[in-house]
């Protein structure tokens, strides 16, 4: 997908404070969905594969400007965002995501995950890793959020 993503970094426990944001960009195309059709991660058989989410015209007829993006695959999307700020040794313990409306092929769409809670700063649980909370968006830059979400992980201490 064309994006601009920030390295991906370790976040720890100690280093992070509520109201901190982590930010990226990515911009589905037909090639996109395509190919993520393809590889048969929409839960659909191949010969599924048309319609709203490729033909411009079937998705004009059903009411949409221009095809749409997958849910799963949007999902997917907001999903790396989270483990994109989370890093490789975090663990998402529930993500719970809204859809708003549809991402359409190339939207350029500006990803959000917001720090909301944590929980387990204190120095008596130092042994237990973290748990942080998270609000996370898709943006278009219609300013429409169609998808949002909830997010808790579960970070690692640095001692």
């Amino acid at each position: 997908m064309t994006e601009a993503r920030p390295t991906v970094v370790q976040r720890y426990l100690e280093d992070i404070e509520v109201g901190n944001e982590f930010v990226a960009h990515q911009q589905p195309t037909t090639e996109h969905v395509i190919s993520f059709l393809n590889n048969g991660h929409s839960g659909r058989p191949a010969n599924a594969m048309n319609g709203r989410f490729t033909d411009p015209e079937v998705a004009k007829a059903q009411g949409f400007p221009k095809p749409i993006v997958p849910g799963v695959m949007s999902a997917a999307m907001l999903t790396r965002v989270v483990t994109d700020w989370m890093g490789p040794m975090g663990r998402i313990v529930s993500l719970d995501v809204s859809f708003r409306r549809p991402v359409l092929h190339d939207d350029n769409l500006r990803c959000v995950a917001l720090v909301t809670d944590i929980i387990g700063d204190e120095a008596s649980e130092i042994t237990s890793p973290g748990i942080v909370s998270l609000d996370v968006t898709l943006e278009n830059e219609r300013g429409e959020k169609p998808l949002q979400a909830a997010a808790v992980v579960e970070l690692p201490r640095r001692a």
